[in-house]
């Protein structure tokens, strides 16, 4: 058990705040693993209730601010506390020639924000989705359940703008558009697109066709992938389908119909154009389906599905074929499979998953890419082992078997004890820059992310890996320590508090460096240390408190970055991160005035800044600072209580406001004569 402790990290000022109630969390565990049996039900009720007796995460953010005000909510992108479980780097949406960050945030209704380098080892705040409770349709509390979950951000709608796209409690997902400013950083309050819970078939499934597809999409979505992967120029979401009840599992690919605008939806929809027809959990192993990965796996140029339910590993293949074309394996009237091998289960002797999907590379470079799975364990044999799906050219890849899926390391993340523990989340790619690919694992102290580095040799033979740790967490975060003094006698109990790397994207180059960065997202991170002091009564025969302190955890961050500093050496280097809190608008002076007064202001970076006055209806009085280029320092500007016009404005109250980038700040003041 000892897998599920909090482990260790180093980084950030940004924190998480890991919520909900264990009776949901529950409730979610045994609606994801349905095929399971009532012992693993049980085991999954004592794994939730032992985890509900550790010092859960309850971290936050080191500043509350208001990124944009907005008609709709006036908090409604408020930034306090983050509850984080994904993140993800976009490639440059914005086409300011720099990617961007996205993290998940479930608190305050559910939203997602983004950060920017703005340097080597700094980033800044750049923008965050309205609460998902302003948005019409969509109720409070919307980012409960842990939602949302997951991010990913593409182009469904072809129009050359950048989405970002993630799901919500509820069901469906929503897509924010970049509007089109380039370096706006604005993605939105609102969506532009909502892919419906009740989202149709398309026209290749006949009577089908415009019909819902049963029983909606499902709350909370672990992994799922944007892409074009049928090639026909336009990007699909390709999505597992988990609902409450096996009868409508599924695997789709849905595509949109039409175009949006930035915060307009217009005309716009969606429609399913690819599925496994409702027969993920019936014929190809069962359970619960979980990941779906695109991979040409036989190096056809064209793209396979490799579809992974909750069910003992198992595995099946849905081939692209052409535009919105997918075939699923031969499947026989009365739900046998005509030759046996059209999904395989990779761990039969005990219930496995991928808990936050696979991967997918070609890491001997032959021209087919393989996929990836670690295991996340519930207390079966192997914990965190790491499984390949390869095919060579040629090959049947809806013959799935033992010869094309195998084990090619045991372990990959280990406890202090050496004792293997749960993987998380798996990615790939060279972070280490010693010209060797790997598989990194993400999990647990002291193995936060471990590399599973592919030497040479067959892809699927254990020999051409080697496992090292990239980077162990931090191991002086503590949730909990007793001291117990018993009639003389002293001993100490001390719990862990470090958190797990939850959903890690690819490495990129984030600041432009030259380097890759890895995001590493963490749950389960410790709020504080409680430090109880107690003693022994002879007469009563118990222990009794003498007294409880707490101390504020100082390493409280919800995600850090790892960077390769030198070939073959990964540092967990400190990032300085720049929040609207760093934004000041000083109050004028002198207030009240007459009939000139003085504002100040102090940017934390070089930036283009406007400064108006408005009247208590909010009219525009004067522009002071129209969109120039300030420094990074303080700066001044005097009003002479003049409008736009050059005259003289009457006596009263008057707001003045200053727009950085996405960020605002206003003041009042007053105007005597």
């Amino acid at each position: 058990m000892y897998k599920f402790l909090p482990k260790g990290l180093t980084h950030f000022i940004i924190m998480i705040t890991l919520e909900g109630s264990i009776l949901t969390h529950l409730i979610h565990l045994i609606n994801q693993h349905k095929g399971a049996t009532m012992k693993r039900i049980a085991t999954l009720i004592f794994v939730t209730i032992f985890i509900s007796g550790l010092s859960v995460a309850q971290t936050h953010i080191g500043g509350k601010f208001i990124p944009k005000l907005t008609t709709t909510s006036p908090d409604s992108a408020y930034f306090g506390d983050i509850g984080i479980r994904g993140a993800w780097v976009g490639p440059d949406l914005d086409q300011d020639g720099k990617p961007e960050i996205f993290v998940t945030d479930y608190t305050k209704s559910g939203r997602v924000h983004a950060f920017q380098a703005v340097g080597n080892d700094t980033l800044e705040w750049i923008w965050s989705s309205g609460r998902l409770d302003t948005i019409p349709g969509v109720p409070y509390g919307a980012g409960q359940g842990s939602t949302p979950r997951t991010i990913r951000t593409g182009d469904l709608d072809g129009d050359g703008k950048g989405e970002v796209i993630f799901g919500r409690l509820g069901g469906g997902f929503l897509v924010f558009e970049w509007d089109g400013v380039v370096g706006s950083h604005n993605f939105g309050n609102i969506p532009s697109a909502v892919v419906p819970v009740t989202v149709p078939y398309g026209a290749s499934y006949g009577a089908l066709a415009g019909t819902p597809n049963e029983g909606g999409l499902q709350t909370s979505v672990e992994q799922f992938e944007v892409m074009d992967v049928d090639g026909d120029g336009q990007q699909e979401l390709i999505i597992p389908k988990n609902l409450g009840g096996s009868g409508n599992d599924d695997f789709l690919v849905i595509s949109a119909v039409g175009q949006w605008d930035f915060e307009n939806q217009g005309f716009a929809s969606f429609q399913i154009e690819g599925s496994t027809n409702r027969l993920a959990s019936v014929k190809f192993g069962g359970g619960s389906p979980y990941a779906i990965h695109p991979a040409d796996l036989d190096g056809d140029g064209k793209y396979e599905l490799v579809c992974h339910n909750w069910n003992y590993a198992d595995y099946f293949i849905m081939k692209v074929t052409g535009p919105d074309t997918y075939v699923i394996p031969d499947t026989a009237a009365d739900g046998t499979t005509t030759d046996g091998n059209q999904w395989h289960a990779m761990t039969p002797l005990y219930d496995h998953v991928a808990l936050f999907g696979g991967t997918t590379a070609d890491l001997d470079n032959d021209g087919n890419q393989e996929a990836y799975f670690a295991w996340y364990d519930d207390g079966g044999l192997e914990p965190g082992a790491l499984y390949v799906v390869n095919y060579k050219s040629g090959d049947n890849v809806q013959i799935a078997d033992s010869n094309h899926a195998k084990r090619v390391a045991m372990t990959t993340a280990q406890n202090v004890s050496g004792t293997p523990i749960s993987a998380f989340n798996i990615t790939s790619g060279d972070i280490d820059r010693n010209g060797k690919p790997e598989i990194l694992v993400a999990s647990s102290y002291p193995s936060n992310v471990v590399a599973i580095e592919y030497n040479s040799g067959p892809i699927d033979d254990p020999a051409s890996y080697t496992r090292k740790v990239i980077y162990a967490g931090e191991s002086d975060i503590i949730a909990s320590v007793t001291y117990r003094d018993s009639l003389g006698t002293k001993d100490t109990t001390t719990t862990r508090g470090e958190g797990f790397v939850s959903k890690m994207p690819p490495p990129v180059d984030i600041d432009g460096d030259g380097k890759l960065e890895v995001v590493l997202p963490y749950q389960a991170l410790t709020d504080s240390a409680t430090y109880t002091w107690s003693s022994f009564n002879a007469d009563s025969n118990k222990f009794y408190t003498d007294s409880t302190k707490k101390v504020t955890n100082p390493k409280k961050w919800a995600f850090r970055l790892l960077e390769a500093d030198i070939a073959g050496s990964v540092d967990n280097k400190e990032i300085t991160v720049i929040t609207p809190e760093d934004y000041q608008l000083k109050q004028n002076y002198p207030n009240p005035f007459n009939p000139t007064t003085n504002i100040n202001f102090v940017l934390p970076l070089n930036k283009k800044v406007t400064v108006k006055i408005y009247d208590m209806l909010g009219k525009e009085v004067r522009t002071l600072i129209n969109n120039e280029e300030y420094a990074k320092g303080t700066h001044s500007v005097m009003w002479n209580a003049r409008d736009n016009a050059g005259r003289q404005v009457a006596s009263g109250a008057y707001i003045y406001k200053m727009v950085a980038g996405n960020v605002e700040k206003s003041m009042k003041m007053m105007l005597l004569k």
